[in-house]
């Protein structure tokens, strides 16, 4: 583990787009999860229902305290888990461009501390 992973954070928000692909492709079914071990997740937020985006390259922001409930514990790690989809409801082809995590000063963040996912793998922001 590297320190810059240490330091747990809360989000503030995050932002999710949607990819070039076709629609049924889109996650309908997913959650954002928090961990401080990378072994046990807690869900921060949970979406059940149609897709949100109406368009091809769309970006939506999620804010807690309006579309999540603000956290009380910080977490070390992130991740995004889709488990449905329209066209395979096994959720095992989703496409989604890009999420965006953003964390508050209440759990200090160093700058390249912060995660985003993509196609499922996490990395680090430059």
């Amino acid at each position: 583990m590297t320190a810059e992973f240490d330091v747990p954070y809360a989000l503030t928000h995050f932002t999710v787009s949607s990819a070039n692909d076709v629609p049924n492709r889109n996650p309908i079914e997913w959650e954002i999860q928090g961990s401080n071990d990378g072994e046990d997740f807690t869900t921060i937020f949970s979406h059940d229902g149609d897709s949100f985006w109406n368009e091809r390259l769309q970006v939506v922001r999620f804010d807690a305290g309006d579309d999540f409930d603000v956290q009380k514990v910080g977490y070390r790690f992130f991740r995004h888990v889709t488990f449905n989809t329209v066209a395979n409801p096994a959720g095992a082809y989703f496409q989604i461009g890009e999420i965006e995590y953003f964390g508050d000063d209440k759990f200090p963040v160093e700058a390249e501390g912060k995660l985003a996912t993509q196609w499922g793998n996490i990395k680090k922001v430059r």
